[in-house]
């Protein structure tokens, strides 16, 4: 095994095939979007954690990240809990606490969920 500097430096990183932003692009998902809130809608928001769970599956379907897939693990029931918290924890403080805390739930939620496929 070669022990030069030049053979102990890491490989400098190169340009990959990543489609994040891009993932939620498209008629497909556009659709599905709408019929997820619809059946939102219908439910009286009531489906909201289990409408997410399958937008989120969907997405991660269309994600690439250097080549590689990943794949969503959340379920429904525990973004229940989360869903949950937000919207008493919103509604007691009128709304204070969707704009400093709440948003960022959803996307500490869902990154926690995501693996490599």
């Amino acid at each position: 095994m070669e022990t030069t500097p030049e053979a102990m430096q890491p490989a400098a990183p190169t340009p990959g095939n990543w489609k994040i932003m891009m993932a939620e692009s498209g008629i497909g998902m556009f659709f599905l979007r709408v019929c997820l809130f619809l059946i939102n809608l219908i439910t009286l928001f009531l489906a909201v954690p289990w409408t997410t769970v399958m937008y989120y599956n969907a997405w991660a379907d269309n994600a690439l990240i250097d080549g590689k897939r990943i794949k969503f693990t959340g379920n429904a029931g525990s973004f229940f809990i989360v869903w949950l918290k937000t919207l008493l924890l919103s509604t007691l403080t009128l709304g204070l606490y969707w704009i400093f805390v709440g948003k960022k739930n959803t996307a500490r939620w869902v990154d926690s969920n995501l693996a490599w496929a």
